[in-house]
Formats: structure tokens, C-alpha cells, sequence
């Protein structure tokens, strides 16, 4: 009787944390990148929101792109912006980061990760194809690449909805709606 307790106990336990998953929603992400003396800038706010009646505690993975063109990563920040706490990385690694994340019942959470990343060769980039494991597309989501004016891009991997030229700077801008990437966003350029 007693294994058959603790055997419905467990299948309720990992159902709950199924339940849970199911329930956090990746639904936004506003980012500025910015390409500058050999590094490669990321600064993001990434939405979240909890479907359910339960409160999510969980811990998500932020990946980098790991290449042997790529540097290191460095000047990581992670920020809960609802509770301003920043001391939500549990972990690092070489290929990302693991950070907490808390939504209330029904609640939407917003977070600002940020990092900066060597370039060994002229091209940079950054990881959009995981949105893929969320099995749903943004609501939208917006990016902003941001350049010295004299930078010439060979590529990149999403056409640009405009681009305009502010003082030394060239500044790229993309908008998308209903957004599930088929690749990652990827920058290749001569200076």
C-alpha cells in the first residue's frame, strides 16, 4: 500500500511540473545588438507569462553560440525586472547560462539579460532556433542591430525592415509579428 502511495505521489508530482512547463509561455523579445571594437554587444528584455492557476518556479537555459570564430563571453547580466532581482544565474558554462525565473499565477514576467562576446572573424551572431523547443512563435518580437556607419554587412541571416544612418552609426531594425525563427540571426561583415 505504501509503494502504491508513493508511486501516485510521484506520477501527481512530475505531472504538476509537466503542467507547469506547459504554462510558461516565451511570448516576447525586444533586443539591441551592437558590433563594436572586436566584441559583440546583446542587450534584451525577454517576456514570459504563466497560462495557469499555480505559481512557476523554474530554471531556463540561455544559450551562446559556441564556435571556434567566437570568443569568449563575458559581462553577463540577468535581471528580473518585475522583483529587480539580480541575482537570478544559477550556473554558467561555456555554452550558456542557467537563470531563475518566478511567475505568479496568471502573471508576466520581464527580464533583462545582457552579454558581450569577443570576435575572432567578422561575423557574429546569436541564437534564435531554441524559440523552436517553446512549440510557439512569438507574439512578436523586435531587434535592433546597431554598426559603425563605415561597417559593410556581406550578410545577414533576416532581411532588415529599414535601416537608417544616425551621426557614425548605422543602425538595422526588424519587426516581426507571429515570429518563429528558421535560423538563427547571424551578421557577416567587412570593416
Amino acid at each position: 500500500m505504501r509503494f502504491l502511495s508513493l508511486l501516485i505521489f510521484i506520477y501527481v508530482f512530475f505531472t504538476s511540473l509537466i503542467v507547469h512547463s506547459q504554462n510558461l509561455q516565451f511570448y516576447r523579445e525586444d533586443l539591441t545588438f551592437e558590433i563594436k571594437d572586436g566584441f559583440f554587444y546583446v542587450d534584451g528584455i525577454y517576456n514570459f507569462c504563466n497560462k495557469g492557476d499555480k505559481e512557476i518556479k523554474q530554471i531556463l537555459f540561455y544559450p551562446f553560440p559556441k564556435d571556434s570564430i567566437y570568443g569568449n563571453i563575458d559581462s553577463i547580466i540577468a535581471i528580473d525586472l518585475n522583483s529587480k532581482s539580480i541575482n537570478i544565474i544559477s550556473n554558467k558554462t561555456e555554452i550558456g547560462f542557467y537563470f531563475k525565473i518566478e511567475l505568479n499565477s496568471y502573471g508576466v514576467g520581464k527580464y533583462k539579460i545582457s552579454y558581450r562576446q569577443k570576435l575572432l572573424k567578422n561575423k557574429a551572431e546569436y541564437i534564435l532556433l531554441t524559440t523552436q523547443k517553446w512549440d510557439k512563435p512569438f507574439d512578436s518580437a523586435n531587434y535592433k542591430l546597431i554598426t559603425p556607419a563605415k561597417m559593410i554587412m556581406k550578410s545577414i541571416s533576416y532581411e532588415p525592415d529599414s535601416i537608417k544612418q544616425i551621426n557614425d552609426n548605422a543602425i538595422y531594425f526588424w519587426y516581426k509579428k507571429d515570429f518563429m525563427p528558421y535560423q538563427n540571426m547571424i551578421f557577416c561583415f567587412e570593416i
